[in-house]
């Protein structure tokens, strides 16, 4: 009997030991998997990133969490209190581990006969929101003990509760405390009243079943259980808790939405700047990134893009209706198209009976109806007619269409209409600084988050004629240097094909001056000019005015066959009124951390000399004359000093139109993604000036009157208009021109 108890306690006493060793080992190994707690004494919340306009407007609210945090101190002493009462009223007792609030809580748990205290302390929940998954395992709640434990014994009680109070998720897309503040109840945190510390501090636990705005019933019940445990613990007294349980608050209709305007700018500063700064997720770094972007320009620059390509695509006829009740995919069709209902007044109708005149339409299970009268512009698209003359060609019962009310909200009138179909794609600059005053990428970023402005590489047709003359001026010829305009042909690389080259208007002109060729933008003018001075010269001038592409070494670069982006095109012009010089594009003044530091600032502006000053002088007198008296004359009304050019491509695949004023340089784009044809005889003029025209009409209202720079270099010559030579007999048909301070004999190319 002896030896049994020595041996059953020897047998006890290694069996404690190997238990011992075996926990040791086990909560050893799990410590050394544990991340590292330093980062908390300075911790980096994820929260948004806000940019600004020029004017420190907000632009957007980034980040996939809206967070704002705030100090302890400005964080109401009856919300922390409340949270302490509900979550963890030992908070400042224990160690990180609380078993005695672990028994409390399975008590009162039992009693009320359902789950409405945890026993985890506020110290595991931040561990578990910070480091951890949810998931309910042993493994993980040991790895929670031990590292709430260190945290405890690492930090200050009043820093474990902002971490917590600032991280924690609150319901409505509000992370931590001043965000639930201003989402439920429209105020920051530090004017929360104790009924509403109280409804905040019930929400950790079940953020979807106790919100207010969801469950109000639920939602209140919880907020008088934690201001009865703040009674029972001393933190109010009873009147202040009678008073607050009886108390109706109000919560606000629904959270501030996110501000996001100028969404294809905001991708690319955010794109940029990652790059230049190296450094990833700046969404959620709560950075402030001031740039360069003026948002009364952006807005009548989207809707002037908006305006033209609904007016580009209705000339087309009608694409035909969203799609038909008995289509299976009918309910993707309504979703995929719903983005557009919330903007311009669209409203997705449903045809319930169609006539030649009228057809009539629900909409939220009201009848109305629509008009042939209205829609004599729908006729089929590619159809024989221009003109529609019967409603029942174009839609039938059953089918979704969009309308646009433009009467009233009580006395509505609706009017066929569609979503456009052809894309555009526009941008403003300042010439002087290359600051990116407007971008727009596409129709609609919510459609296509493709950046049109940026990343698209078009065929840019004559838009690239002023780098051809540019050139040309600086190797020897003038505006008045003359062309013969007359048909050629060009053998073509593999020398069996013959290329003949042909003007717009299919016919020629004979002797042309420069100024009249590109003014009229004559083709033949310009190869004959290019094949003058080489196609690598062209390239070469190509590159310094900032132009990447890589063309091909043959005279169809002349008139526009290679593919560029309007962005380069944009500060190509530039160089016209800014003397010469280009800038880089410039997109962001500063940016400024979380702590106030600015860790991004511009650079110093340097400009690259692309032409000398007597060169740009000259050829932006030449790109006014083509808008007083050539193809961009559409804009002559505007009483500005300005220059352009535009810019089409074979079959109407491209339409372009780049011009400037003194301060500010503008390009506009319409095309199908898919490179089709735009339609007949949509040119630059028609399909992309007219939206150029409606943002600088307006947007010159808010620049100073300026006007072009000039230099000493620059003499104007009285020039005989019929021989297109300087003259100083008597000429009522004359001119004044543009030449360098000692002009030569102008060249003839034959």
């Amino acid at each position: 009997m002896k030896k049994f108890l020595i041996y059953t306690g020897i047998l006890l006493v290694v069996l404690i030991l190997s238990v011992t060793i075996g926990l040791g080992a086990y909560f050893f190994k799990l410590n050394s998997e544990l991340p590292s707690i330093k980062q908390l004494k300075d911790f980096k919340y994820k929260q948004p990133t806000i940019l600004y306009d020029i004017d420190n407007k907000t632009i957007a609210e980034l980040g996939s969490k809206r967070r704002y945090p705030i100090s302890l101190d400005k964080i109401p002493d009856k919300l922390e209190k409340a949270l302490i009462a509900v979550e963890d009223s030992r908070f400042y007792e224990h160690d990180g581990i609380d078993i005695k609030g672990i028994v409390r809580a399975f008590f009162v748990n039992l009693k009320a006969g359902r789950i409405v205290e945890g026993g985890s302390t506020l110290t595991q929940q931040l561990v578990k929101v910070i480091y951890l998954t949810p998931e309910r395992k042993l493994k993980r709640k040991v790895k929670e003990a031990i590292l709430a434990y260190k945290i405890d014994n690492y930090l200050s009680k009043d820093k474990i509760l902002e971490l917590y109070l600032n991280q924690v998720y609150f319901g409505r897309g509000a992370y931590g405390v001043e965000a639930a503040a201003r989402f439920y109840f429209g105020k920051h945190a530090t004017n929360l009243t104790l009924a509403e510390c109280a409804m905040i501090a019930g929400l950790p636990k079940a953020p979807g079943y106790y919100a207010p705005h969801v469950n109000p019933a639920e939602a209140k019940e919880r907020r008088n259980h934690v201001l009865y445990r703040m009674y029972e613990e001393g933190f109010i007294t009873e009147s202040e808790y009678n008073q607050a349980s009886k108390t109706e608050v109000d919560i606000i209709d629904s959270r501030p939405k996110k501000r996001r305007t100028a969404s294809y700018f905001v991708d690319y500063v955010i794109n940029n700047l990652e790059k230049e700064m190296n450094i990833k997720d700046l969404e959620n770094r709560g950075y402030e990134i001031y740039t360069t972007l003026n948002l009364k320009f952006q807005k009548i620059a989207e809707d002037a893009v908006k305006k033209n390509l609904a007016n580009v695509t209705n000339r087309q006829g009608y694409f035909g209706p969203i799609g038909n009740e008995n289509e299976t995919d009918m309910d993707k069709k309504l979703k995929d198209i719903s983005y557009i209902t919330d903007k311009d007044n669209y409203v997705i109708a449903k045809v319930s009976d169609v006539g030649r005149y009228k057809a009539e339409i629900k909409i939220d299970n009201k009848t109305s109806s629509i008009f042939l009268r209205d829609c004599r512009w729908a006729h089929p698209y590619k159809g024989d007619s221009n003109r529609l003359d019967d409603l029942r060609t174009i839609i039938k019962e059953g089918d979704y269409i969009l309308v646009k009310n433009t009467g009233t909200e009580d006395e509505p009138y609706y009017k066929l209409t569609q979503e456009p179909q052809v894309e555009g794609s526009f941008m403003v600059i300042n010439p002087k600084t290359g600051a990116v005053l407007a971008m727009v990428g596409g129709y609609d970023y919510e459609k296509s988050m493709f950046n049109r402005a940026v990343d698209a590489r078009r065929q840019v047709g004559s838009l690239f004629k002023p780098v051809v003359y540019s050139a040309a001026m600086e190797n020897g010829y003038n505006p008045m240097s003359l062309v013969f305009d007359a048909p050629i042909i060009k053998t073509m690389e593999n020398k069996k094909e013959f290329w003949r080259p042909e003007n717009f208007e299919k016919e020629f002109y004979g002797f042309t001056t420069l100024k009249k060729a590109l003014t009229k933008s004559r083709n033949v003018v310009t190869i004959k000019l290019a094949d003058q001075i080489g196609v690598s010269t062209i390239k070469k001038y190509a590159k310094k005015f900032g132009i990447t592409s890589d063309f091909e070494n043959n005279l169809s670069i002349s008139i526009g066959s290679g593919s560029i982006s309007l962005k380069e095109m944009v500060y190509a012009y530039s160089v016209f009124p800014n003397m010469g010089e280009r800038m880089e594009p410039l997109y962001a003044t500063r940016v400024v951390n979380r702590s106030g530091e600015i860790i991004y600032e511009e650079k110093p502006a340097v400009a690259e000399r692309t032409l000398k000053p007597e060169t740009a002088q000259i050829m932006t007198d030449m790109l006014i004359n083509v808008i007083e008296n050539g193809t961009g004359r559409r804009a002559s009304h505007i009483h500005r000093v300005m220059g352009g050019k535009t810019g089409t491509t074979d079959d109407y695949i491209d339409a372009w139109f780049v011009g400037f004023t003194p301060n500010l340089t503008v390009g506009s784009w319409t095309g199908f993604d898919d490179y089709k044809t735009i339609g007949n005889l949509e040119t630059g003029a028609r399909a992309a000036l007219p939206a150029w025209i409606d943002f600088t009409e307006d947007a010159v209202k808010y620049r100073d009157y300026a006007v072009m720079p000039s230099t000493d270099k620059v003499y104007y010559y009285k020039v005989d208009k019929e021989i297109h030579k300087i003259t100083d007999s008597y000429s009522e048909q004359y001119s004044f021109e543009p030449f360098y301070r000692n002009p030569e004999e102008q060249k003839v190319v034959k």
